[in-house]
């Protein structure tokens, strides 16, 4: 079919699709972070209550709706198998399954952000907090059936090779977010003032918006209404829904698992004191916001992998895992390189308290460092998804992330290695074993991924391993 996955042979014309393929993707990840920033700079000016509201119901909303994402992902390397081979009339059956998966995913979701007195027993919040929490939830909570169908078709877009439409939803999104917003939550124009519930209220209608249009245009563009992947709709079907599930799930999970260890360490310093608490937050959002450039390499890698796997094309595989391996590592470096070099003007710019400066004046070399190891983990694991290996990737973030990161970040904190002579590290200790979890977990996918290509000769197709 013409307009969908063309060939890429030569390494050079690789490393072009992957930066063709990821520069629509970055944008589009950038503009959806920019909704964040757009919710807490509107509450921080209505109420400390409302502020308090996003700070603490976005982070369920955000491990809930990601968690789900994840577990849609499982589409992408399925649909990118089925083009790769050429294979159109088998797209219309795997598309709609993935939507019956995100009604499912949808209404669990939902039941659970709509009932989160749990959460606000363990976070010993006012009452007043706590109502507000429980109303913004309980609209983000409309927000994620919208949000898990557009996570579905971007899946498809990528694996169909025509990424540049979620560029273009995106910054349409966070538009309007910045439109509508404000409005909703001061009561602009007459509206209700509803505060954070109005930011809540705004991405529900937002990525309602986001999941029709992308719906519209799968359905109505021309290279998606050749595939007619919406026409001659199916029921669930148990097989292909579990060929998702087997896939989809443990990558929902590896989600939770990076989520949440970055959610805990939060918690695990509050005992070291507000400056160092500042300083964490301040370079997590540095290493967030660097994070979106391997990340979209690795979801182009990804989709190109699948491409080539599925065209039992094992040459183009190996060339395109390491063509994203070394593109997503080279940029990493030069990124690290940069907030070595602009640490100062930077810091200084984000936070005026002196405390937290010259804490995170302290950590800026682990967080450059942590850049390269992140890209390496990030792309290898997407390649090996590309490739349908998804459990062993959640196995191996478990161990890394869980494992050397969390528990061994806290005894390098709080306790040191004092037969090794080294002292509680304190902050600084959860920084260098985020650096040496992201390094075994990169040393243990790159070697997966060697090895799995290594068992497949050329004339072989893949054959699906968890």
């Amino acid at each position: 079919m013409s307009g969908v996955a063309p060939a890429q042979p030569a390494s050079r014309s690789i490393v072009a699709a992957i930066a063709r393929h990821a520069t629509p993707i970055l944008i589009a990840q950038l503009a959806s972070m920019s909704t964040a920033i757009v919710d807490t700079l509107i509450t921080a000016r209505v109420s400390p209550v409302d502020l308090a509201a996003v700070g603490i119901g976005a982070g369920l909303y955000m491990s809930v709706m990601l968690a789900g994402a994840g577990v849609v992902q499982g589409l992408t390397p399925i649909a990118a198998h089925h083009v790769g081979a050429r294979r159109f009339q088998a797209l219309p059956a795997t598309f709609q399954q993935g939507l019956w998966l995100c009604l499912i995913l949808a209404i669990l979701g939902s039941l659970i952000l709509a009932m989160p007195d749990w959460l606000l027993r363990i976070s010993h919040v006012g009452p007043e907090v706590a109502a507000r929490t429980r109303d913004y939830l309980a609209v983000l909570a409309l927000a994620l059936p919208g949000t898990l169908v557009y996570r579905t078709s971007g899946g498809m877009l990528n694996a169909l090779g025509r990424p540049r439409m979620l560029m273009f939803l995106g910054l349409g999104n966070a538009f309007s977010h910045v439109l509508l917003a404000p409005a909703l939550a001061f009561g602009w124009l007459g509206l209700p003032a509803l505060g954070a519930v109005g930011c809540a209220a705004s991405v529900a209608i937002n990525t309602s918006l986001l999941a029709v249009i992308s719906l519209v245009y799968l359905a109505r563009s021309a290279v998606s209404r050749e595939l007619g992947l919406l026409r001659h709709w199916q029921g669930p079907r148990v097989k292909l829904l579990a060929e998702h599930l087997k896939l989809g799930v443990p990558i929902g999970l590896s989600t939770f698992v990076e989520m949440s260890s970055f959610a805990l360490i939060g918690l695990l310093v509050a005992g070291l004191g507000t400056e160092a608490v500042g300083a964490n937050r301040l370079l997590g959002n540095f290493a967030g916001t660097c994070y979106m450039l391997p990340l979209s390499i690795s979801i182009a890698t990804l989709a190109l992998v699948g491409q080539a796997a599925g065209a039992q094309d094992w040459a183009r595989v190996r060339h395109t895992a390491l063509a994203g391996m070394l593109l997503g590592c080279g940029i990493a470096m030069l990124v690290g390189l940069t907030l070595w070099l602009l640490h100062v003007p930077l810091i200084e710019a984000s936070v005026p308290d002196p405390g937290v400066r010259k804490v995170a004046f302290g950590l800026v070399g682990l967080i450059a460092l942590y850049q390269l190891a992140d890209a390496a983990q990030t792309i290898a694991a997407q390649a090996l998804r590309g490739l349908k290996i998804t459990t062993w990737p959640m196995l191996v973030h478990i161990v890394s992330f869980w494992g050397v990161g969390l528990a061994g970040g806290w005894y390098l904190c709080y306790r040191g290695l004092g037969s090794l002579g080294i002292a509680p590290q304190g902050l600084a200790g959860f920084w260098q074993a985020g650096v040496a979890s992201s390094s075994l977990a990169a040393v243990l996918f790159t070697g997966l991924l060697c090895a799995t290509l290594r068992r497949h000769p050329l004339s072989k197709p893949v054959q699906d391993r968890t």
